[in-house]
């Protein structure tokens, strides 16, 4: 009961899993802070710790190399994990994915389990990270990493007539978004969870501004980290739902949690992609906290359906 009650209104409004409430709970015995008592190096180790906790493991049979992609204005350049399923198809899909952690944490590594369920080519991107690196770093690390996949699909392994998309969840579904609108040539996206819109105002943001988890406290704390000045969140770039047009973008998978302040925000970006005539697909999954994708060891029921609907729609997009 007392886990309920720390949902206040929102635990009496929606039904929460039991999944999502066991996982906070043996998430505070275990001595997990929020990211924002915590420094970002302490974040990053924490992120990588919960993965290997609650993310599970696949033995992946396949073969993993390591490319660095060049990136104006990042002399150290963009280090990439490209993975390749040994039963992947004659002319597969490849899936250029960035990793959730606000921009702040996250790493190749601890989305490494979940990328090798995905039954393509999948490209892990290790964008540089805030408060270190101030966007709009990240977005020009994603944004070249996505070029540069689409310029060398037979060097990394793929096929001259693959069909290159892109994903990320949390902060890596609000980079996915920016850089849909910025790479021509895509062939599709997947956006889980992602923030759309830096302005926070969706009816979401008030439902969940304390909740466990991430909520819009810890939303507003991310933004700081990343942001220059207050004046960037109506940048286009960095608030995509602002962008002038959404015409001509590829199709469009949409995963959202229920019980997360980013809902309402990545609803209405969708719905601009709609009213634009882009092919789109939501998943609402019920019951299910933000940041539940990556962690299928814990949130199993609630991760089935997406990574069904995940598997299934990137199969459209590659030739046995």
């Amino acid at each position: 009961m007392a886990d309920l009650e720390a949902w206040g209104e929102a635990g009496k409004t929606y039904t929460i899993h039991e999944e999502t409430l066991s996982y906070f709970g043996k998430s505070q015995q275990l001595g997990f802070r929020g990211y924002s008592e915590a420094s970002p190096e302490e974040g990053r180790a924490a992120t990588l710790r919960r993965s290997e906790l609650f993310a599970g493991h696949v033995d992946f049979a396949g073969s993993e190399t390591q490319f660095v992609v060049p990136c104006e204005g990042n002399d150290a350049g963009v280090p990439v994990s490209v993975y390749k399923p040994a039963d992947v198809s004659r002319v597969p899909a490849i899936w250029v994915y960035f990793h959730g952690g606000g921009l702040v944490v996250g790493s190749r590594n601890s989305y490494a389990p979940m990328l090798n369920r995905a039954r393509c080519m999948v490209v892990n991107v290790e964008y540089r990270l805030a408060p270190e690196h101030k966007a709009p770093a990240a977005f020009d690390d994603c944004r070249a990493a996505t070029r540069w996949v689409l310029q060398n699909k037979t060097r990394i392994g793929g096929d001259a007539g693959s069909q290159v998309g892109i994903g990320g969840d949390s902060g890596g579904g609000h980079l996915a978004t920016s850089v849909s609108h910025d790479v021509k040539g895509l062939a599709f996206q997947i956006l889980v969870y992602p923030i759309t819109d830096l302005s926070l105002r969706a009816p979401s943001y008030a439902e969940f501004e304390s909740t466990p988890g991430l909520n819009t406290d810890l939303v507003r704390w991310f933004c700081g980290q990343f942001l220059v000045d207050e004046s960037q969140k109506k940048n286009p770039v960095l608030s995509p739902y602002l962008r002038p047009s959404f015409t001509g973008l590829p199709p469009a998978l949409c995963i959202l949690a229920e019980l997360d302040p980013l809902r309402d925000d990545a609803v209405a970006y969708l719905q601009k992609l709609k009213e634009a005539g882009v092919q789109t697909e939501l998943l609402m999954v019920q019951g299910a906290p933000h940041a539940f994708f990556h962690l299928f060891g814990h949130f199993k029921e609630l991760t089935k359906e997406p990574y069904d609907r995940v598997v299934e729609f990137i199969k459209r997009f590659q030739k046995d």
